[in-house]
């Protein structure tokens, strides 16, 4: 059995429930970015040497999973974002920033490997969360999902600056070369 189905090739797909919706809908949209997202936490999670921060990596994608199955589908009864996930996700949050210095500047994205990609993530998630917010200009979107979405972006943040400081690996901020205040 082939692995394409040619039931796209008119610029249409299907969700659960729906069938015929072109493949440039705004829902669709949101749902290839938090797809993408999911695909980028699992390259973190893969060169991840952190047990715990491979854990946390996979609920995230668990969590990806609920939020695309809750998207993807026009009927009710499906797994659903919730209070709980939004609680889970700022207590991580919390936890890790109780393990930092503050940050009083920009920094660079960047540092070793797990930091990078998890900069990365954090990209990918801001533009999952803004073509979210897209979507509710126009259609109803659970608040919590709305909220765990604003969330993510940070837990990476804080996440990349964990594994850099675990490294000992200096935040480097920019200088803003050529600008002159005078």
């Amino acid at each position: 059995m082939a692995c394409y189905t040619c039931t796209g090739d008119d610029g249409t797909t299907s969700i659960i429930g729906r069938c015929n919706i072109e493949k440039d809908d705004t829902r669709i949209e949101v749902l290839g970015c938090f797809d993408e997202l999911n695909a980028v936490v699992g390259v973190a999670e893969t060169f991840s040497d952190s047990e715990e921060a491979t854990s946390l990596l996979r609920t995230v994608q668990d969590d990806i999973h609920t939020i695309c199955a809750e998207l993807a589908a026009a009927i009710e009864n499906l797994p659903r974002i919730t209070e709980k996930h939004v609680e889970r996700i700022e207590k991580i949050i919390d936890d890790a920033e109780r393990f930092l210095e503050p940050q009083k500047s920009f920094i660079f994205p960047g540092g070793n490997k797990e930091a990078a990609l998890l900069h990365l993530a954090r990209t990918v998630s801001r533009r999952a969360e803004r073509q979210l917010v897209r979507l509710a200009k126009t259609e109803e979107v659970n608040p919590f999902l709305m909220k765990y979405a604003n969330r993510l972006s940070s837990l990476f943040h804080v996440m990349a600056r964990v594994e850099n400081k675990k490294g000992n690996i200096k935040e480097e901020k920019p200088t803003y070369k050529y600008y002159n205040r005078d």
